[in-house]
């Protein structure tokens, strides 16, 4: 038996763990954890930013801080590390904030085409002549889009008279974000067939894509995610 490690009472060996590791599929977690730490041990911060980190536990209760600290000793954390531990939510944001805030604009207006969002309505079938049917029904005034997505679209959208949306354009297949970036609003477009489906499409609503916080957010975690997994691949293999 090899050497464990003790949570609370009970103590698990190294036998015991390695397959949970992996059974649970952790190790990406803990790989993405060792290369992250190895920058995080550069930063620091107050304990006026912990309290206000963890403000809303505090409030709950006083003795927050004390009771993590003893629960990370029972899992197996070493006294020197439990401070960086409780620390680690702050320093990953300053870290982030310092890293890559400065280059969120920049990749935002890269990406902008790809982040504008809009709301249309679809209909798609694998039978193309019917789709072309449908098409001349709308076209002419005889249907409706509501009702003909309703009953012969073979997508989700049938499940919603044909509407999807707000949605991203880099979320949609790449021939349909192509035909819905560049048609008019209210335009009913002729059939197009995208991954073998006939499809008729008419777009709702196009919303430009703005730099508000939520945006930056994303973006930001984008760009650490993207950094973390070039980081990890060059630190193991």
């Amino acid at each position: 038996m090899g050497p464990g490690v003790r949570i609370g009472k009970k103590e698990i060996t190294e036998a015991e763990v390695m397959p949970l590791l992996s059974g649970y599929n952790l190790w990406p977690q803990l790989m993405q954890g060792i290369v992250v730490d190895s920058f995080l041990r550069e930063y620091d911060c107050s304990f006026s930013e912990i309290e206000d980190y963890y403000r809303t536990q505090i409030i709950a209760d006083s003795e927050f801080l004390e009771k993590q600290k003893t629960k990370m000793l029972c899992e197996g954390a070493g006294s020197d590390n439990i401070d960086f531990f409780l620390k680690r939510p702050i320093l990953l944001e300053k870290f982030k904030q310092r890293v890559f805030g400065p280059l969120v604009e920049g990749a935002f207006l890269a990406m902008k085409s790809g982040l504008d969002k809009v709301v249309f309505f679809m209909i798609r079938n694998r039978d193309h002549e019917l789709i072309r049917e449908l098409f001349f029904r709308l076209e002419s005034g005889e249907d409706v889009f509501s009702v003909l997505a309703a009953r012969y679209s073979e997508g989700r959208e049938s499940k919603s008279e044909g509407k999807i949306g707000p949605v991203e354009l880099k979320q949609l297949n790449p021939a349909l974000a192509s035909l819905l970036a560049t048609t008019q609003i209210g335009v009913l477009n002729p059939p197009v067939v995208i991954d073998g489906y006939g499809v008729i499409c008419l777009l709702k609503e196009k919303i430009p894509a703005r730099l508000d916080e939520v945006t930056k957010r994303n973006l930001l975690n984008r760009l650490f995610e993207e950094w973390l997994a070039k980081e990890v691949n060059a630190f193991f293999y």
